[in-house]
This record gives C-alpha cells, structure tokens and sequence, in this order.
C-alpha cells in the first residue's frame, strides 16, 4: 500500500515560472487588477494560474491548463482539484468565460472587460437633490462588496443627509 506524505506541498510560487515560460507580465497585471476589483484575493496560487491560462490560450481546459502549469513549473503544478476550485471562483467573479463544447469538455476564455461605467448618485434625505458621485475607489469598494455577496451591481443610490458642519452654516 502507498504512503502518502501527510504535508501538503507547498503551493507554486512565481519564481517556480521556468524562464520564457508563463504569459507577459502586463497581461497577467490586467487580470490581477481585475481579479483585486472583484473582491478576489491573490495568491501565490492565483498568480502561477493566472500565467498558465494565459500561456494556455483561449478555450483550454482545465487538464490542460494543469499540463501546462506542470511544464511551467517543471512538475510542481498545483493540484486539479486547486486549479478547478480557482477556475470555479474565476467563473463566478467574470474573470473568465466557461464555454461547454460538444463533447461536454469545459473550455475557458478570459472574459471581456465590462465597459458600463457604474452609475452611483447621491440622494439628499431632505430635499431629494440628486448628486453624481464620480468617485472610483465608492464604485471599487461596491463592487467588491457585491462581488462577495455573489451580485454584480449596475447602478447605485445612497441617501445621505448634511453633515452638522454644514447643518449649523445654513442656520
């Protein structure tokens, strides 16, 4: 019977990454932003398979996904178990695309970058006066709370009432 370690191994790092292997580091900063604006932690994990489907190209499954990062990483490829569970939340969070082809064979793609802008307004109590917010970081943080709830916001009101600095000038 085999023995099997009872210590996980250690999960791939970047510099694992044979050189001239893995994707263009530019591409794989997009995603990882991406990823960081859907509420999406990056891992050491993450990282090393964000590069390997990259480097796998448009409508790779997962098993090659995983031989792929196997090449890369000169055999300490990351688990498939990992690897689907990563793709999984990739999926869930519009990252990536799943296709099913004929043959019942998932097939991933990086999903294209929603160019909606979201639409957030302040609503005063009192008067009902309505105010653009055009700030990034109030829709950054929107939509990683949404993201974490399994939702994806598409426009925002947020009631608001003067603050007493303000409440005390007009009396």
């Amino acid at each position: 019977m085999l023995a099997y370690s009872e210590h996980r191994r250690s999960p791939p790092a970047l510099h694992q990454i044979r050189p001239g292997m893995g994707a263009s580091s530019r591409q794989v900063r997009q995603l990882e932003v991406r990823c960081e604006e859907a509420g999406i932690k990056m891992t050491d994990l993450r990282q090393v398979l964000l590069h390997g489907i990259l480097e796998a190209g448009p409508g790779a499954t997962a098993v090659e996904i995983w031989q792929i990062l196997g090449t890369m990483t000169d055999g300490h490829a990351p688990s498939q178990g990992s690897i689907q569970r990563n793709l999984n939340l990739l999926v869930e969070r519009h990252i990536l695309r799943r296709d099913v082809s004929p043959d019942r064979l998932w097939h991933y793609h990086v999903a294209p970058e929603r160019k909606t802008a979201l639409a957030i307004t302040f609503v005063e109590a009192g008067t009902g006066r309505k105010i653009a917010c055009d700030a990034p970081e109030v829709a950054i943080l929107l939509r990683r709370v949404a993201a974490e709830r399994g939702l994806a916001v598409q426009g925002a009101s947020i009631t608001v009432t003067p603050s007493a600095g303000q409440e005390r000038e007009a009396r």
